[in-house]
């Protein structure tokens, strides 16, 4: 069994997405569409755009999504049959166009309206997020509950990325750090999966139920869950819901194994995922797509 799964923020860097757009019409096609959408060129900040530009929230998000349709779009030429489709925060948004959730319309506003609001929750919280890499799960979790922070991602046995106040953040990453985690500070600007969200999150449901959701082709594995989901009902809620809790990301990947999932596409930029699912399990097959060169890799599956 085969499954997609699509990267979240902190993923984007400069020129993602060029090469699909310079040597396919199809990808050139949407990319285009996602510009004439949204009413102006997120294909220029995808190529051009400056770090700084690309930190924003709301333009990093558009960006990632729309890199990652577009990277999807040259993918489906192929005609690989996906049996789930699953995404890292940011990446569960993604799915909701393969599995034909939300016109392309409806996704793009979506992600656009939840980027602005997690902005704006980020600004009033003061908060942050830092990975914390080679600590114990119960350390780290006995560790948030003394200290006032919170888990936000499970990516991996010995990958655990929290939330904070900006206030705290030396104070915590001292005491992490002399438990032998190494703390890297991320590029996104707010405490995300967390309490932090929470005004956000009010405004995103309210934007969720007004927009027009159909059932699931592809079941989706949720972030909120660890578990496929079909149904639209069911999908408002894990994403509703996405946005104060914890991304478990490794319990999604342990899922689609079980379910007898061997073999994991990434698309999108960078090769986060990929290698976070061969720390969770080195026995299965993971390929990036991103680039005209990665498409070499589809061909067995044909």
């Amino acid at each position: 069994m085969k499954a997609i799964v699509f990267v979240g923020q902190g993923s984007q860097y400069q020129g993602m997405g060029k090469s699909f757009y310079d040597n396919f019409d199809i990808a050139k096609k949407l990319f285009l569409k996602i510009d004439e959408i949204l009413g102006f060129k997120i294909s220029e900040i995808c190529f051009y755009g400056e770090a700084s530009v690309l930190k924003n929230t709301y333009f990093q998000q558009l960006a990632i999504l729309a890199t990652s349709l577009i990277c999807y779009e040259v993918f489906k030429e192929k005609k690989i049959k996906i049996d789930f489709l699953s995404g890292l925060s940011l990446g569960e948004y993604a799915c909701l166009y393969p599995a034909q959730v939300l016109d392309l319309e409806q996704l793009l506003y979506l992600v656009g309206e939840r980027a602005k609001v997690m902005d704006n929750a980020s600004k009033n919280s003061n908060s942050g997020m830092c990975a914390v890499i080679g600590l114990d799960f119960n350390k780290v979790k006995t560790y948030a509950q003394s200290e006032g922070f919170y888990i936000s991602n499970i990516n991996s046995s010995q990958q655990i990325v929290i939330s904070l106040s900006q206030d705290k953040k030396g104070h915590i990453k001292n005491i992490l750090e002399k438990e032998g985690a190494k703390v890297i500070e991320l590029e996104v600007s707010g405490g995300f999966h967390s309490p932090f969200m929470k005004s956000a999150q009010d405004h995103l449901k309210k934007v969720i139920n007004n927009l027009k959701f159909n059932d699931a082709k592809i079941p989706i594995v949720s972030n909120f869950t660890a578990k496929a989901h079909i149904n639209k009902e069911e999908i408002k809620t894990n994403l509703i819901n996405q946005l104060v809790s914890p991304v478990l990301w490794k319990e999604c990947v342990e899922y689609m194994i079980k379910e007898g999932v061997d073999v994991f596409f990434e698309i999108g930029p960078s090769k986060v995922l990929s290698n976070l699912i061969r720390k969770i399990n080195p026995n299965v097959k993971v390929i990036n797509v991103e680039k005209k060169e990665d498409l070499d890799n589809l061909d067995i599956f044909q």
